[in-house]
């Protein structure tokens, strides 16, 4: 598949040169983007558009909903890593162009490409109760770091892959500690299916802290992102003996936030989303189902936050 980059972001030689070993790409060049060799620099996108049968745009500040627009019109597939910066109807919008020009269309949703769900698949995995914690250390210069988006949304998404149902309630509580904005955020999800999601997000903690537990019938799942493991206790394991140790860990080479990685796992799914004709796993309704879930947190804030004054 012919593929045309727009913008930089993370992107860098290195990541194009391992993107350009993947033999179901073809990277054919970009706008805006990096200068290389054998990586052709088009003058303008609608030059770009004409060469390629999927695009990915790695920089937003690159490019707006126009620009997103006419790739889709032009019956291109498209991937936007980070869309934070498009209204929600314009992204509405976009859905309704993809499904048009019956082109797939994904966001770089990477949390739902850990490894970790592919070790899940081998077990019947229907949560009940949904315990995330992600806490960062304190620092007086991180005034602008978010709990609600650049913390809690992480495992919000986590939390609506795995449940795999709508959500039914959302009720948040926070705290500012130290600033005028949430230090430390609450948030209970109860879905329809029976599940309740509890996540809590720190940005003044003692330590770094990043984990999600998963309990059901007969299995309590157990992930460390930090440290890249996984530990599944269920009563279907091949371990008979119970103990403190007791189940099956995992412990997994990826490192914390390798892009080049998460990136070809993303392309990778995409690819196949796209040459199945399935919807793919991070598509862009389920980005909007994130940020229907994220949107209604910040409304609870506006009246359950506590500011320092």
């Amino acid at each position: 598949m012919r593929v045309g980059i727009i913008g930089t972001g993370n992107f860098t030689k290195s990541v194009l040169n391992s993107l350009q070993k993947e033999d179901y790409l073809t990277i054919v060049g970009g706008y805006e983007s990096l200068k290389a060799a054998g990586f052709q620099d088009f003058n303008s996108l609608n030059d770009l558009i004409d060469a390629v049968d999927m695009v990915l745009v790695l920089d937003l500040l690159s490019c707006n909903y126009d620009d997103f627009s006419e790739v889709l019109r032009y019956s291109k597939h498209l991937y936007i890593e980070s869309p934070g910066l498009l209204a929600r109807r314009d992204l509405s919008r976009l859905e309704l162009l993809a499904n048009e020009a019956s082109v797939s269309l994904q966001i770089g949703l990477k949390q739902r490409f850990y490894n970790f769900f592919d070790d899940l698949n081998k077990y019947e995995v229907y949560p009940r109760i949904i315990e995330s914690k992600r806490n960062v250390k304190f620092n007086s210069k991180s005034t602008q770091l978010s709990v609600v988006d650049d913390l809690m949304s992480h495992d919000v998404d986590v939390a609506l892959k795995l449940v795999n149902s709508d959500v039914r309630s959302v009720y948040s509580t926070a705290v500012g500690v130290y600033y005028k904005d949430p230090d430390i955020v609450h948030t209970r999800i109860e879905f329809y299916n029976g599940c309740v999601a509890n996540l809590t997000g720190s940005k003044i903690a003692d330590n770094e802290t990043h984990k999600t537990e998963i309990f059901q019938k007969n299995l309590h799942c157990s992930i460390n992102y930090l440290k890249q493991e996984i530990n599944v206790q269920s009563s279907q394991s091949n371990t008979k003996v119970i103990s403190e140790d007791w189940g099956e860990r995992t412990k997994y080479d990826q490192q914390k936030d390798d892009y080049t990685f998460m990136l070809k796992r993303e392309l990778n799914s995409f690819y196949n989303s796209i040459t199945n004709n399935i919807e793919p796993i991070a598509g862009i309704s389920q980005y909007l189902q994130l940020q229907s879930v994220t949107d209604k947190i910040k409304e609870q804030l506006e009246r359950n936050f506590t500011a320092n004054v």
